[in-house]
């Protein structure tokens, strides 16, 4: 938009009348954000009274970047920060919601709450149903209470912009400045959530399983939480050895032992099988190629002395295959370990705060100090839990 149309429309709609008018037209997507120039707002609003002596001045000493304050008697003295406000916040939002390459939200289920470190409820079946005869009475059952806690935490940064960057012209670097600052705080957001749903910090007593309130390890290495394969299961012992991911056969003895290990937990009789389909195999970049070659090949070929056999690939299509550098980063054996269940239904994003942009104008002492037209705070408060531990099961991979 130019300056001359922009001190036009603030002449004859007034400062709230503006900023409703840049508001609905940012939302019914007639402009957007890179249309205004920081620069030409600044003059519109009467920011700028000493404009053109930017260019006389033969000194940087001497450049009056102090003129950054509204003077023209007819706006309102904060419908410049205000405007500047809401174009900078929104391509703060566009930089957070480009998900391109994360995949935190196929691994967690989003509960909005208004309480942290809340009790998630659920309870036992203490007594399945049972046939009932013609003419005789149902069985009575109760249910035993059981429940998880949540855990959450506050991330955010803020945002300065001098006015340098407003007298000079530098919208681009403006902009370009406030997607990154959205961008990273949705990596923060995706690496939190990665390593949680891989219980990577549980050796320094970071749980994300917290039973009852008390948190403990969710992959258990001795098998007890019926969501481990490889080395040290006592509880499963024919499951007790690694399982280097190579081909399909790897994921066929993964799947075994959730058909035949991962039981229900009643206590008024045998625990039962749980139907629990797989959608997603979770990898380290690491294996991200092997993993893709398993799961989406669509023939395998079997090789026995001089005979060579080729047939459809049995787990073709079975699980969408997810990689993430954040496993890498734990280093050490998570690079060889590897994923496999439903993890939306194991773990929850508790969302207390989604992301928020706030606005510090020009009246802060930072103003003074520093020459700051506005601060841009960006937030958000959230956590990863899990609500159970029998939906996805972890793979000893070494």
């Amino acid at each position: 938009m130019q300056g001359q149309s922009l001190r036009g429309l603030v002449e004859s709609l007034g400062a709230e009348g503006f900023y409703q008018k840049v508001c609905g037209l940012l939302n019914e997507r007639k402009i957007s954000v890179d249309d205004f120039s920081y620069y030409e707002l600044a003059d519109a609003c009467g920011v700028l009274p000493d404009l053109r002596r930017l260019n006389e001045m033969a000194s940087p000493v001497s450049s009056p970047l102090h003129v950054l304050r509204e003077s023209s008697p007819g706006v309102s003295t904060n419908l410049f920060q205000v405007v500047t406000g809401e174009l900078i916040g929104r391509k703060v939002i566009e930089g957070y919601e480009d998900d391109s390459g994360f995949i935190g939200d196929k691994l967690v289920s989003v509960m909005p709450s208004r309480l942290r470190n809340q009790k998630i409820a659920g309870f036992k079946a203490l007594a399945g149903p049972t046939e009932v005869s013609e003419g005789h009475p149902y069985e009575e059952s109760t249910f035993e209470e059981k429940y998880v806690t949540s855990e959450e935490s506050k991330q955010g940064r803020i945002l300065t912009i001098n006015e340098e960057l407003i007298a000079f012209d530098q919208t681009g670097e403006i902009n370009r400045r406030a997607m990154a600052l959205g961008f990273y705080l949705r990596q923060e957001r995706e690496r939190t959530i990665v390593r949680g749903v891989t219980d990577a910090d549980a050796a320094s007593s970071k749980y994300v399983y917290r039973p009852n309130g008390a948190g403990q390890a969710l992959y258990k290495t001795d098998g007890s939480n019926r969501n481990w394969v490889g080395s040290g299961n006592t509880t499963s012992t024919a499951f007790n050895s690694a399982v280097p991911l190579a081909d399909w056969t790897d994921v066929d003895t993964v799947l075994q032992y959730r058909a035949t290990q991962v039981t229900d937990d009643r206590i008024d009789g045998t625990a039962r099988p749980m139907v629990m389909p797989v959608k997603h195999m979770l990898v380290p970049e690491a294996l991200r190629g092997t993993a893709m070659s398993v799961a989406n090949s669509t023939q395998v070929t079997v090789t026995s002395g001089d005979n060579e056999t080729t047939f459809a690939n049995p787990i073709h299509g079975l699980a969408e295959v997810l990689s993430s550098p954040f496993i890498d980063e734990q280093g050490g054996q998570a690079v060889n370990d590897w994923y496999l269940g439903d993890f939306a239904r194991q773990f929850v994003w508790t969302e207390i705060w989604p992301v928020q942009t706030f606005l510090q104008r020009a009246d802060s002492e930072s103003a003074f100090d520093r020459d700051v037209v506005l601060r841009v705070k960006v937030r958000y408060y959230g956590g990863v839990s899990a609500v159970d531990t029998s939906f996805v099961t972890k793979v000893d991979g070494a």
